[in-house]
């Protein structure tokens, strides 16, 4: 039996996965306006530092591990969806910086691949 066709769906289902996952992230949280107060280094990596405030009034400063944070500016306003038992567990969803086009390219390429791994099964398999 060949195998090849599973590679295409496999990736096609990864992708779709991600794009479902970020949007679960962005949706599931509490919205409420923050700043980016500036960045956290380690050897390997960096990541925004941003305030915001919770709707009970606690002031938040947390990190953000987007992979966008080099487009972003300290100062600049961006929206963060935060966990309500946990705030500290926040992620930047609107920012000058982001766009929405990203995840709906990757579900359509997810998508694109899962059906050219379908096709190819077809003729694999059928």
């Amino acid at each position: 039996m060949e195998l090849y066709p599973l590679l295409p769906i496999v990736v096609g289902l990864a992708l779709l996965a991600w794009a479902a996952r970020d949007l679960g992230l962005t949706r599931s949280g509490i919205r409420a306006p923050g700043e980016i107060v500036g960045y956290q280094e380690t050897g390997r990596t960096s990541r925004m530092v941003v305030r915001f405030r919770t709707r009970d009034g606690r002031d938040i400063l947390t990190t953000d591990a987007g992979t966008a944070w080099a487009a972003a500016r300290t100062g600049e306003p961006v929206v963060v969806s935060y966990d309500r038992a946990r705030p500290e567990r926040a992620r930047v969803v609107e920012g000058p910086w982001q766009s929405g086009g990203v995840r709906a390219m990757v579900g359509m390429l997810g998508g694109a691949c899962l059906l050219i791994g379908a096709l190819i099964g077809v003729f694999a398999w059928g």
